[in-house]
């Protein structure tokens, strides 16, 4: 996968909000919506999680300057931040003919360690940097906030640990380094979550990447889809990042994500600022049923309950039921990724209205591919539509 669109939105509540493109100086929270530049904004984004892997700053711009400030887009989410994991699970999808070469990867450690890790190559030091990772977000971050774009900053997921196909794919894997941590080679729960030295190593990654951040404006993901995470691991990471956002006001907001019962344990820590449904109903996500507007499990009914339930600013940064993946003549539709299923081609515009309608903070929608066959990158209508809708969007209190 490549670099979709990113479409984020910005739209005013009492006053307009800065037009797409502004440089982003500084981001709190009013009431149910995020504000940028003390004018409140409802985010919206779309994109592959790869398209922040780029090494080039050229090509960030580019996708910026072609796919998202012609549709008032301002919300970066994908592979910005975090351990990546997916290369072990990309070698068995080549093998399969799931997918058709290796993607991009990049890792906050040097590959120093001698021999080799699973999916290839020499192992990681976990005690050596490699400098160039954080020097590259950092340069990403600036150029994304200069633009008028917000990013997403992953830190930890449990998708990462809680299948072997992902395990084996992450620095922290037996395998694939040379620090000898002794962690379980099958699994990395529960001992990723508990060993003092894998705790160790992951506290250094989390205050280097916050240093590489600090001057800049981004919401950060610490979690990812927390479905098992143990409490006392999250607070412990929430802890770290509200110190972070005390010594560095004005320039953070930390998302959580994860089914109602985690939520309902960490969602009230001073330290989360935006609640995230995408996996809200027992970590169900793809199912058609918690990504349509209406039912039980739907967009807005699942929006209210978690505002009413929280207090605090409430989005949906995943949706993949629906267009373009019902569209065979989409540029992102390929039978070899999955992506050419899904619901009719307006459910993705349903369920942001929907989101939005509900009093809903922020939407994503993922994609797969962002050019034609030519590599070009190219918009299409998705990408219109909700550009029509984030220049009508009003806030919910605003509507009537």
């Amino acid at each position: 996968m490549s670099v979709p669109v990113a479409c984020c939105v910005l739209l005013c509540h009492a006053l307009i909000a800065p037009s797409a493109g502004e440089p982003v100086r500084t981001l709190a929270v009013d009431g149910r919506y995020v504000t940028l530049n003390g004018q409140a904004a409802f985010l919206a984004g779309q994109m592959a999680p790869s398209a922040g892997k780029t090494d080039s700053l050229e090509e960030l711009q580019r996708i910026v300057d072609v796919m998202m400030l012609p549709f008032g887009m301002n919300l970066w989410i994908g592979g910005l931040g975090g351990i990546d994991y997916g290369a072990y699970n990309e070698v068995v999808n080549i093998e399969r003919g799931l997918e058709r070469e290796a993607g991009r990867h990049q890792y906050p450690w040097l590959r120093t360690g001698g021999g080799r890790t699973e999916f290839g190559g020499a192992r990681f030091d976990l005690d050596r940097w490699d400098e160039t990772y954080f020097t590259l977000l950092h340069q990403k971050v600036v150029l994304l906030n200069r633009l008028g774009i917000v990013p997403v900053i992953e830190v930890f997921s449990d998708h990462a640990i809680d299948v072997p196909l992902h395990w084996r794919g992450h620095p922290l894997h037996p395998a694939n380094n040379a620090n000898s941590l002794g962690l379980d080679s099958d699994s990395g729960m529960p001992g990723f979550w508990t060993d003092a030295r894998a705790l160790g190593y992951q506290d250094g990654f989390v205050r280097r990447l916050l240093g590489s951040l600090a001057g800049s404006c981004a919401i950060v993901s610490p979690l990812g889809e927390a479905n098992r995470t143990p409490v006392g691991y999250m607070t412990r990471w929430l802890d770290v990042l509200e110190a972070h956002k005390t010594a560095h006001p004005g320039q953070m907001l930390v998302c959580v994500s994860g089914r109602s019962e985690v939520l309902d344990a960490c969602a009230t820590h001073p330290a989360v600022d935006l609640v995230d449904i995408y996996c809200y109903h027992e970590g169900r996500y793809d199912d058609p049923e918690v990504n349509v507007p209406d039912g039980p499990l739907g967009v807005r009914a699942t929006v209210r309950e978690a505002w009413e339930r929280y207090g605090k600013p409430v989005t949906k940064l995943y949706h993949k039921y629906g267009y373009p993946y019902a569209d065979p003549a989409s540029p992102w539709a390929d039978p070899a990724t999955g992506t050419d299923g899904g619901g009719p081609p307006s459910a993705g515009p349903d369920a942001l209205r929907a989101l939005a309608e509900a009093g809903g903070a922020g939407f994503f929608f993922k994609m797969a591919w962002a050019r034609d066959r030519g590599q070009h990158l190219r918009p299409d209508a998705w990408s219109v539509a909700m550009g029509e809708f984030l220049r009508s969007w009003v806030p919910l209190d605003e509507a009537d």
